[in-house]
């Protein structure tokens, strides 16, 4: 008997798998990110939570809260202006203070921090939103005192703000001290003072620049220095590099550019601005900007008073609206 021939079976061929698109692969990637997001902020609130948030500290990614208290640094609501109070060691140091309307909230403030007389005064430059109410400040607390930087005879300011100024510090029988790059202690807190070599009209760039450091914690403070400013500070080799900025000009987009914020390199930033001021400040690209350096960003015009208090190591902060 003839034995049936086989069929020959077909082999089966594997199917070749599509490669993705380009659009495809950023999409995966855009959703596993949003996972690995979603996943670390569980992760943080589960750390929150149970009080083991010690690990986030020890990983770099959050300051150590304070135990004690070496320097508190304010940055008071005046509105659209720029108000800053240092307090270290029975010390104290005021960096500008507002318009004339809010001299009462400052001297309210400084009578409620104990302050009898002032041991610094600080003027980063003679524009009314800066030292406006400080002819009343120097009547009602005084100061030691008063350093401002010098603006060339043709720029300086004939308003009656700024007579009223003049007047104020001769009753007192102080002395104005032209700014210079100096460096001095403020109770347990460096101070450095940097001056601008900025020659021309436009006095927010002759902005006095002021930095305190306090063990690992550092601020600076930069009136309305703008990007002008920025680069010759920068070329100078002034240091800038900061834990906490206030950032200048109100969040205008005119200063903390890159260059600047490069050194700086900012953890937290206070924006001192007016609510619905007539300068649209704090500027979007200047937020944006901020973003990309800053993990923290607090803004007067909707935290109120922002205050950090530094142990030289521990870092915290707190917001006070109405102060």
């Amino acid at each position: 008997m003839a034995k049936a021939k086989r069929r020959p079976q077909k082999r089966k061929t594997a199917k070749k798998k599509k490669k993705l698109t380009a659009a495809q692969i950023k999409r995966r990637v855009r959703y596993a990110l949003i996972a690995l997001g979603a996943i670390a902020c569980f992760a943080v609130g589960f750390l929150e939570y149970t009080g083991r948030i010690d690990i986030l500290v020890k990983l770099g990614l959050r300051d150590m809260p304070a135990e004690g208290e070496e320097l508190s640094v304010h940055f008071i609501d005046v509105g659209q202006g720029d108000c800053t109070l240092l307090l270290s060691d029975g010390k104290s140091m005021l960096i500008d203070c507002g318009e004339a309307q809010y001299s009462s909230t400052v001297i309210k403030y400084l009578k409620r921090k104990g302050i009898k007389k002032l041991d610094c005064i600080v003027i980063t430059h003679p524009h009314t939103d800066h030292m406006g109410g400080m002819a009343d400040i120097i009547k009602k607390v005084g100061a030691s005192r008063i350093i401002m930087p010098r603006v060339d005879s043709q720029y300086t300011p004939t308003t009656p703000t700024y007579e009223n100024f003049l007047k104020a510090v001769k009753k007192a029988d102080l002395t104005i001290d032209e700014a210079r790059d100096e460096s001095f202690t403020l109770g347990k807190t460096v101070i450095d003072i940097y001056t601008s070599p900025y020659k021309g009209e436009n006095l927010n760039n002759n902005s006095v620049i002021v930095r305190a450091e306090n063990g690992a914690n550092s601020f600076l403070i930069t009136g309305d220095c703008e990007n002008e400013e920025e680069a010759l500070l920068i070329d100078k080799g002034a240091n800038l590099s900061a834990k906490v900025l206030e950032v200048a000009h109100h969040g205008s987009s005119t200063g903390s550019g890159a260059d600047m914020l490069d050194k700086i390199l900012p953890r937290y930033a206070v924006i001192s601005c007016g609510e619905g001021n007539s300068y649209g400040h704090p500027h979007d690209v200047t937020v944006s900007r901020l973003e990309k350096y800053a993990d923290f960003i607090y803004r007067t015009d909707k935290d109120g008073t922002v205050v950090f208090v530094s142990d030289g190591k521990g870092l915290s902060v707190k917001t006070q609206k109405g102060s």
